[in-house]
């Protein structure tokens, strides 16, 4: 062959087509499903991984400190009731406990097993609905599930007591979704072992219980479900509620816990007082502090912030209704009914639950908004699949109708990325109090730019600053007490505390009473064991407008010395502004009789302890004499 012959046979070849690989039609099925399904977990997982990183670069002065203070303390040996009496619920403190004994004295293992929780949640939810509306719904419900419950706006610091609650809540409606569609009897059992657990979070979990209980005797009476298919269901709720439970009532007796501490003892606190407690007086005192005309506009303009899951929300429930009125006129054809319309009764029943119990408080911390985001995300699922499913009933050929419904859905998606803008960018307003920032704060995109000015210039609030002064100053084995609501200076310490109450939020709204019994059980216990440094963290709480219960008064001049006389002259002086200044004129005379209440406290700190700095705000006093651990007034 010559050699141009060679040349025009290799041209040849390698100008001739390539036969293309096509795939069979349920392959290029599975195809599209993993690459909508990768879609929509990168949209889920920004957001989510966003907060988590938030999260575990955001250290947590109080409620997460106390949680893994009281951890530390009972895996350390305290009995629970005795020794040590957490504030958190027996969920939180389980999960706490947990997470402190795989991780040690900090927060990374508790908000690393809300991580897990949350994630498991989103990824059945996503489960659930798609099974129920369709993926499209199940997308958007799960998306707007991980932007809310993640957004720095509400979610606080991890290790929230809310969060738990919301990921075991989802879990469980999920779980009965399942089994109402037809899934194995487990789901029941599961979804009735989730629900138990979520009260023992936060009280408010009962509407997950209530939502629940109520939808599986509905589907009885509106004829979803068979007389043995509603009994059925009940016992597999209730064996999984047993079965979920029982671990903790072992665990409980054999610790010996008081009442108190035991599943639902605070639900039953509201209409039975336990050790002569009612929870109930504990809402109605703090409302006699901030009334509903302070709490009312407060809760408004978070739900206004909120506004994409609520429209998303009300819209379903106004869809729902105008179906079912269609329904009731034989307008609704027969084929345009669908089944998972009977499960928005479930959806609303939890949203609207969670809607009215962030009233019940009046504190309306930031936090108690959370809970409302992951119903309203699944019950607007149901707007979504009710919009899907008439763009998918319109003929390909009518281009018109189909145009125009396309339109629909992009501006509903322009008007949910506009309603959720503030999320990722900041608002300009408190919430809470209405007043103006002056300055962007509180999106994404603030607090991820806070948390790259704290890593790279190392900084860090006084309360850490005073944890790690007494961690460098001080031996493991030493006692610290904190004054006030910042529990997060013994994780950052790596101390513990010789009181049963190591920290205090209710200073103001605990009766005269309670509070001379409390500082005579705390000083009994400092005269047995002494703590070595006292933080008085002067923290202004709950109902926010009542001066600091101070240990060691501060003048103009400076802290006040220690002279019998002089401190006299101050308190008279002081007592006297407390009643009569128009400042005070709304509690002057109980704050008066508090700071009376507080003398022996204060003289306490003033005779045996000698003041180190002060640290931002907080006060640190250093026991004068350690040698001298006995025998102190």
């Amino acid at each position: 062959m010559t050699k141009s012959a060679r040349k025009n046979r290799l041209s040849k070849k390698q100008t001739k087509p390539r036969k293309q690989k096509i795939l069979s039609p349920a392959k290029q099925q599975i195809k599209k499903k993993f690459v909508v399904f990768a879609i929509v977990a990168i949209l889920a997982a920004i957001p989510f991984g966003l907060g988590k990183y938030i999260e575990f670069n955001s250290p947590g002065a109080f409620d997460s400190g106390s949680y893994v203070y009281s951890a530390k303390h009972i895996l350390d040996g305290a009995g629970m009731g005795t020794e040590e009496k957490p504030g958190a619920e027996l969920g939180t403190l389980v999960v706490n406990i947990v997470g402190v004994w795989l991780s040690g004295y900090n927060e990374i293992g508790p908000k690393s097993m809300q991580m897990i929780l949350q994630a498991a949640a989103l990824v059945l939810m996503f489960i659930a609905m798609r099974k129920l509306f369709g993926t499209l719904p199940a997308a958007v419900a799960v998306i707007v599930a991980s932007i809310y419950l993640s957004a720095p706006l509400i979610a606080k610091f991890g290790n929230v007591k809310e969060q738990y609650m919301i990921a075991l809540a989802v879990m469980a409606i999920s779980s009965l979704v399942l089994r109402q569609l037809g899934g194995g009897w487990w789901y029941a059992v599961l979804a009735g072992a989730l629900a138990a657990w979520t009260p023992l979070f936060k009280q408010t979990g009962v509407s997950i219980i209530g939502a629940i209980g109520l939808f599986v005797l509905t589907q009885l009476i509106l004829r979803h479900r068979t007389w043995k298919q509603t009994a059925a269901d009940i016992g597999l709720l209730l064996t999984g509620a047993a079965v979920s439970l029982a671990p903790l009532l072992i665990w409980l007796a054999a610790e010996r816990a008081p009442i108190i501490y035991w599943p639902y003892a605070t639900l039953i606190r509201l209409f039975v007082p336990i050790e002569g407690v009612k929870v109930s007086t504990y809402i109605s005192k703090a409302r006699q502090l901030h009334g509903f005309s302070t709490q009312w506009p407060r809760v408004i303009r978070y739900y206004s912030l909120l506004i994409l899951p609520i429209a998303l929300a009300t819209g379903s429930i106004i869809t729902r209704i105008s179906r079912i009125i269609l329904s009731s006129l034989g307008k609704l054809k027969e084929e345009q009914k669908k089944n998972y319309d009977r499960f928005v009764l479930l959806f609303a029943l939890w949203w609207l639950l969670d809607m009215a119990l962030v009233w019940v408080s009046p504190r309306s911390y930031e936090q108690y908004y959370l809970p409302l985001n992951a119903s309203a995300a699944m019950l607007g699922g149901y707007l979504i699949a009710v919009y899907a499913d008439k763009l998918r009933s319109i003929p390909d050929n009518c281009h018109r109708d189909k145009t125009k419904w396309r339109l629909i859905g992009l501006a509903a998606f322009i008007c949910m990325i506009a309603m959720s803008w503030h999320i990722f960018f900041g608002i300009e307003k408190s919430p809470h109090s209405g007043k103006d920032y002056g300055r962007k704060r509180r999106g994404y995109a603030q607090k991820l730019n806070e948390i790259s000015r704290r890593r790279c210039d190392n900084l860090k609030g006084p309360w850490e600053t005073v944890g790690e002064y007494i961690r460098l100053h001080s031996e493991p084995t030493d006692k610290i007490y904190i004054w006030g609501w910042y529990p997060g200076i013994y994780v950052k310490a790596q101390r513990l505390s010789p009181a049963t109450h190591a920290f205090m939020s209710e200073m103001h709204t605990k009766t005269l009473e309670a509070l001379n019994e409390l500082i005579a059980t705390l000083l009994a216990e400092f005269e047995q064991d002494p703590p070595k440094f006292i933080v008085d963290s002067r923290k202004i709480h709950f109902p926010w407008n009542r001066p600091p219960l101070e240990l060691w008064p501060q003048t103009p001049k400076g802290f006040l010395p220690p002279d019998k006389a002089a401190i006299a002259v101050y308190d008279k002086w002081w007592t006297q502004v407390l009643r009569t200044n128009k400042r005070f004129k709304e509690f002057g005379e109980d704050e008066a009789q508090r700071y009376e209440a507080m003398q022996p406290f204060r003289e306490f700190v003033m005779k045996n302890y000698k003041i180190v700095q002060p640290f931002g705000q907080h006060v640190l006093f250093q026991l004068k004499d350690p040698a001298a651990n006995k025998g102190l007034q």
